[in-house]
C-alpha cells in the first residue's frame, strides 16, 4: 500500500490569461514551493510533459491542457538543462490529429522538444486494490522522469478530470476503450485510475484552469475563466484542492474516494498546505459541475459513501441521447463504445439501452455535440 508524506503542499497562483510572459511568471511563483524548476529537473534529463490531449480540440475550446503553458514549461525545462519530450495517447483521434490540432505540433517546432509516440505498451502489474496488469506506453521507459500538466475540467462519469484522471493517456490507444468495458462503475474505473497514477508515478502535477472547463465535459463543456494555475507532487491532494475550489463533494469524485481506500495523503484537507494564494480567494462562485456531480446524485453519495450504496446509485445515471438535429452521422460514438451498443441506422446512431455501460464515451468523443446526458431521463 502506498503511503506519500504526511502532508502533501499544493500551491495555486494567478495567472489571467495565456500570454508567455504572465505564464512564466506565474509558472516561476507556482513552483517556488518546490524549489523551482531546477529543483524538479536536472541537467541532462530526459522529461516527458504528459499534456491533456483527450481529442483533436483546438485550444480555444479549452478541451485540452493550452500550448501556451507547454511551450513555457519547455523553455523553463531547456533552461534547466532537460531535454523535453511531450506525449500523450488521445481517446479517439490519432496522436499526430491531436497534437496538430491541439497546437502541441508549433510547441515542438518552436521549442525542438520532440514529440515521444505512445504505440506499444508494456505490462505494469500493480496490486494495490487488487492484482492486474496496467499496459503502460513503452516510451516511458525513454524517459527519466515526468511532469503531468492536465486541464480543469468537468467529466460526465467521473465527476472531475484533473491530475490523476490526466495519467490515465499514458494506456495505450484502445486498451483505454477496454478498461471502460471491464469497469463500468465510477468507483471500480477510478480505483483503476490510482493504480495507473501509482504505476506511472509522476515527479510533478500541474493543472491548467486559467480556462478550466465546466458542465458536461470533458469534450462538450463551457469554458470558463478561473484565473489559476495549480500544482503539487501529489495528484491526490491537487484534485482535492481543486474540488474544493470548484465546489465538488470530495465524495462525488470517486478517484478521492478510492485514493481514500488505499490511504493515500491528500485526500483530506487538514492534511494539505496550500502555498501562495489561499482556498477562499482561488475558490469559483456557482460553478456548473455538471450531470455526474452537480445534482441530487452528488448529495446522495456524500451522505452514503459506502461502496455498495454508490454502486445502488450508479445505476440512476443518466443515459446518454442522440440529438437527431446535430447529428452528422459521422460514426464516431459507434466506433469508440466499449461496449459496443451503437448502430447506425439511417445515418443516426441508435443505443440498446439493454447493454448500455454508461461510460459516456460516446458523449465524450463526438464533436458535434449530438449526445446529451439528461438526469431526468434514466
Amino acid at each position: 500500500m502506498a503511503v506519500t508524506e504526511s502532508r502533501a503542499v499544493v500551491a495555486l497562483e494567478n495567472c489571467r490569461r495565456y500570454h508567455p510572459h504572465t505564464i512564466h511568471s506565474s509558472l516561476k511563483q507556482l513552483l517556488e514551493p518546490f524549489g523551482g524548476i531546477t529543483g524538479l529537473v536536472k541537467p541532462g534529463q530526459k522529461v516527458l510533459l504528459k499534456p491533456n490531449l483527450l481529442s483533436a480540440a483546438p485550444p480555444v475550446e479549452a478541451v485540452t491542457t493550452h500550448p501556451v503553458v507547454v511551450k513555457v514549461i519547455t523553455e523553463m525545462i531547456q533552461e534547466a538543462g532537460g531535454r523535453v519530450y511531450i506525449g500523450d495517447s488521445p481517446g479517439s483521434d490519432s496522436q499526430e490529429k491531436a497534437l496538430r490540432v491541439s497546437g502541441m505540433y508549433d510547441v515542438i517546432e518552436a521549442t525542438g522538444a520532440e514529440a515521444l509516440i505512445f504505440n506499444d505498451p508494456i505490462d505494469v502489474e500493480v496490486n494495490n486494490f487488487k492484482k492486474r496488469v496496467i499496459p503502460i506506453a513503452a516510451a516511458l521507459e525513454q524517459v527519466d522522469l515526468v511532469i503531468n500538466v492536465g486541464k480543469l475540467k468537468t467529466h460526465a462519469f467521473t465527476g472531475m478530470t484533473g491530475a490523476v484522471k490526466n495519467v490515465f493517456g499514458c494506456v495505450v490507444g484502445a486498451r483505454k476503450a477496454r478498461f471502460h468495458f471491464d469497469y463500468p462503475l465510477p468507483l471500480d474505473f477510478s480505483r483503476l485510475l490510482i493504480d495507473v497514477y501509482l504505476a506511472v508515478q509522476p515527479s510533478i502535477s500541474i493543472l491548467d484552469a486559467v480556462i478550466a472547463m465546466e458542465g458536461t465535459g470533458p469534450r462538450r463543456g463551457k469554458p470558463r475563466q478561473m484565473g489559476l494555475l495549480l500544482a503539487s507532487h501529489n495528484a491526490v491532494a491537487l484534485d482535492r484542492v481543486a474540488a474544493e475550489i470548484t465546489g465538488f463533494y470530495p465524495e462525488a469524485i470517486p478517484t478521492l474516494v478510492a485514493a481514500k481506500e488505499l490511504n493515500l495523503a491528500g485526500t483530506e484537507l487538514p492534511a494539505i498546505l496550500v502555498k501562495g494564494l489561499s482556498l477562499d480567494e482561488s475558490r469559483v462562485p456557482d460553478f456548473d459541475r455538471g450531470p455526474a456531480a452537480g445534482g441530487k446524485l452528488s448529495r446522495l453519495l456524500a451522505m452514503f459513501p459506502l461502496a455498495r450504496i454508490r454502486d445502488m446509485f450508479a445505476a440512476r445515471r443518466p443515459l446518454p441521447h442522440i440529438n437527431p438535429q446535430i447529428c452528422n452521422g459521422c460514426g464516431v460514438c459507434r466506433d469508440n463504445c466499449p461496449a459496443q451498443v451503437i448502430e447506425l441506422k439511417m445515418s443516426i446512431p441508435d443505443i440498446d439501452y439493454r447493454d448500455c455501460i454508461r461510460c459516456y464515451c460516446c458523449q465524450e468523443f463526438c464533436a458535434q455535440g449530438a449526445i446529451e446526458l439528461d438526469n431526468n431521463k434514466t
